[in-house]
């Protein structure tokens, strides 16, 4: 990718010790065009760290090119079927919600707190479902931890932020990163700043369980977690990423490989819109050979414009006339009817793209005559497949990355007495895809019933597995049944 930028003549202000610009409102201070570098069309990371206001320091994501992140998300909203492939893969991961994976209840106290873990009033399946959308977009998800005291009562909230604000900072003489930077200048594009934009800078120090857990004060140092503001509020931040072979800071997305087809869908659907809304087409041009002025000749070009663009004005016929006369002019036809542009591409790129997602069509919502003539078996056993390849590596990635350190913190903050360690994500997969098993001898009836929709049944009977209800119980039940209808 490469980043074009032009900038304007500007003022400088001191801030401190540094230099800042100081920007006419009415002009902007950068130009950025994004666009795919054909040498570099996945940038490395960079060892550079360049320096930034209040003396911090930051890596650039990725090298020379901060703007790298805003490609990927417009790649994302471009291209149809990449979107696709990110928003089921996210229900997928983040499931249900949580439970203990030994069957036993969570504490009312904890999910209570599940119900609202901040300001926002999100509730914990929607930060899950943030985590894994940005997790699939960038690759980088910032995650924010607070934990503060009022009037005796604790508190404790979780903020997923928006990757685009941020930034890690320059790694300490180990090569560890130890904090991240949060500012609206990373998001400057085609947008002016102000004087005060270039102070507002946050820096939190990144959690890790090697660190003590003791507050150090406003400025992060190395071994502690926590900073600590004038009210007595402490934040940390998980930094959640997918790691990449030769990328030893930031992550990058699973399906970075298929970015250029992402942005090849995008264009083959812009090439047959532009041919709708802008081109030309004529079925005919009558050529009338003849010396005409500049001013006629601009009157003949605004009204073929007019005449030929536009929808309902495609393959009219065009004629061209002039005072100087007609001798030797010419009929040109020409051939309206074009081949559907880029069809078989476009089918091309759409596999590449969910490959490189490690997902499937059919998953993602893309159903083809080949697939539904399968049966529900085919489509039962692909979900098996990538549920073991695919959606429980994610979650347990998750859990041990991201929500165990968080139930971890939140635990000994709030005094919860869940065991941390057993809790999981609760799948909403249907265990009827378990088509190779026999699941009766560990299926009780209420979780069949839960995987149906059904309420569950409050006698003896629904804590029962499926194999402790023999055939003949079966039949018998189906009888007095049946009996009890008539």
């Amino acid at each position: 990718m490469a980043i074009k930028k032009t900038i304007s003549k500007e003022k400088t202000s001191t801030i401190g010790n540094k230099k800042s610009p100081v920007v006419d409102s009415k002009k902007p201070l950068l130009t950025n065009k994004l666009e795919l570098s054909p040498s570099t069309p996945i940038p490395f990371e960079g060892g550079v760290s360049f320096s930034y206001v209040n003396d911090s320091r930051y890596i650039p994501f990725l090298q020379g090119q901060t703007n790298y992140g805003e490609l990927l998300l417009e790649s994302r909203l471009l291209s149809v079927t990449h979107n696709a492939c990110i928003n089921t893969k996210r229900n997928y991961f983040a499931g249900s919600g949580f439970r203990q994976s030994d069957g036993t209840n969570l504490s009312y106290n904890m999910l209570e707190w599940f119900k609202s873990m901040n300001l926002k009033d999100q509730n914990i399946l929607q930060l899950s479902k943030k985590i894994f959308d940005a997790f699939l977009t960038y690759g980088n998800v910032p995650i924010e931890i607070i934990r503060f005291n009022v009037l005796g009562v604790k508190h404790c909230f979780v903020y997923v932020h928006n990757f685009l604000e941020w930034r890690l900072g320059k790694p300490n003489d180990e090569d560890i990163v130890t904090y991240a930077l949060q500012s609206k200048l990373f998001l400057k594009n085609n947008i002016a700043l102000s004087e005060e934009d270039y102070k507002l800078v946050k820096k939190l120090p990144l959690y890790s369980s090697k660190n003590l857990d003791k507050s150090a004060g406003l400025v992060p140092r190395e071994g502690y977690n926590w900073i600590t503001d004038k009210n007595g509020v402490e934040r940390t931040m998980i930094w959640y990423k997918n790691d990449y072979a030769g990328f030893e800071h930031y992550g990058l997305p699973s399906a970075v490989s298929g970015l250029i087809y992402q942005n090849l869908e995008y264009k083959g659907a812009r090439f047959n819109l532009d041919n709708f809304d802008n081109n030309m087409v004529v079925s005919a041009i009558l050529a009338l050979k003849g010396s005409i002025t500049q001013n006629e000749a601009n009157t003949i070009g605004k009204e073929a414009i007019r005449n030929h663009t536009g929808d309902g004005k495609r393959g009219r016929l065009m004629v061209v006339a002039s005072e100087a006369g007609i001798d030797g002019s010419d009929l040109h036809t020409m051939d309206t009817y074009k081949e559907g542009s880029y069809k078989e591409s476009d089918l091309h790129w759409s596999e590449k793209i969910i490959l490189a997602n490690e997902w499937d069509a059919v998953l993602a919502g893309i159903m083809s005559p080949s697939s539904l003539g399968k049966g529900s078996g085919f489509i039962t056993k692909i979900l098996e497949i990538k549920k073991n390849t695919v959606v429980k590596p994610a979650q347990n990635d998750a859990m041990l990355n991201v929500w165990h350190k968080i139930f971890s913190i939140a635990s000994k903050w709030l005094g919860f007495k869940d065991t941390i360690g057993t809790i999981e994500i609760s799948d909403w997969i249907d265990i009827s895809g378990l088509t190779d098993v026999d699941i009766t001898p560990a299926v009780t009836v209420n979780e069949v019933r839960n995987a149906k929709g059904l309420p569950d049944d409050k006698s003896e009977k629904g804590k029962k597995y499926l194999g402790e209800l023999g055939a003949d119980q079966k039949k018998g039940v189906y009888v007095k049944e049946t009996k009890a209808k008539d």
